[in-house]
């Protein structure tokens, strides 16, 4: 096991260095990062993927499943200072999320997906 996997801080610092590094290019592409832009993270665990964007003022929301992952993620963000909703669910329980983002974020995640055709079909924006 990877020494990030058990720090979970570390593991949250290294998302938002590769989401930095590697997402943000990639999605500017496509939209205008700013604080217009509504992103979701299905399976977000301590939230590092969101980082970078709501550095940029993005209004950002975490979903996963794992409770205590929820927790590390609001205690990260306060630490840093930024705003995020994070909500420890499964995703599609929530309907009141349903047609609420610009950007869907999944990383690392489809591989825990058995229905993997019927997870896809789900995520819609």
């Amino acid at each position: 096991m990877q020494t990030s996997h058990r720090d979970h801080k570390q593991y949250f610092d290294e998302r938002a260095v590769t989401s930095q590094k590697y997402f943000l290019p990639y999605i500017e592409r496509f939209f205008k990062i700013d604080g217009q832009l509504r992103i979701i993270e299905i399976g977000c665990g301590e939230g590092g993927n969101l980082l970078p964007f709501a550095r940029m003022g993005c209004d950002v929301t975490g979903v996963d499943i794992a409770e205590g992952k929820i927790k590390s993620a609001i205690t990260y963000f306060e630490q840093e200072g930024l705003q995020a909703r994070f909500i420890a669910s499964d995703v599609f329980k929530l309907k009141e999320l349903e047609h609420q983002f610009d950007l869907i974020i999944c990383h690392d995640v489809i591989e825990h997906i058995t229905d993997k055709k019927g997870f896809i079909s789900k995520c819609q924006m």
